[in-house]
């Protein structure tokens, strides 16, 4: 009797277990995860880089600006010696955007270069966006912009804001180049 009651505490717990893990990495676990290896580069990018002429936006896209807290960065430059562990990283990543709970926004394709940009949360609040972008000849970066109270049309107002040129993103966008300049 005492055995059959471990069995049915392993089975029981086990059933918990593997229920919570979700069978696969999150893209917060693939962050930690990535962020001591040698073929990634990691960083954490705080929204004050951006240069804000406040005067110059709405009060919608102000909303928009201050409801972003940060970027997490992780990006992979390939090389000749790196383009299988490119591959197996790019497909993992892709498979980890597939899962339901990641909506998609707009996907981007220019010649070479193709991205996708998703969101975790509802249609009224958005608890992160993501941001992938990937080129066989130059890598590929990961962005999660993490924020509070991000909702799906202040994300509109700053990109818009971005645009017009009321928000300047050279700061961040001399980060990014750099990863890949190097």
């Amino acid at each position: 009797m005492k055995n059959i009651n471990n069995y049915i505490a392993i089975l029981f717990l086990s059933v918990i277990f593997f229920s919570c893990s979700g069978g696969g990495p999150s893209l917060q676990e693939y962050f930690v995860n990535k962020n001591q290896d040698a073929n990634f580069i990691s960083l954490d990018i705080p929204s004050s880089i951006l240069s804000v002429n406040k005067t110059a936006l709405t009060d919608e896209q102000k909303q928009a600006y201050q409801s972003v807290k940060k970027l997490n960065v992780l990006a992979f430059r390939v090389n000749q010696e790196n383009t299988e562990e490119y591959q197996k990283e790019k497909q993992i990543i892709n498979e980890i955007l597939k899962d339901e709970k990641y909506q998609e926004l707009m996907v981007l394709n220019s010649g070479n270069h193709r991205g996708t940009i998703k969101y975790l949360g509802t249609d009224e609040s958005i608890d992160e966006v993501i941001v992938f972008g990937s080129s066989d000849e130059d890598g590929f970066a990961l962005i999660r912009v993490l924020g509070d109270e991000m909702k799906p049309e202040n994300m509109i107002t700053l990109v818009q804001a971005l645009e017009n040129g009321s928000i300047d993103a050279s700061g961040i966008e001399g980060q990014l180049k750099g990863i890949f300049d190097n």
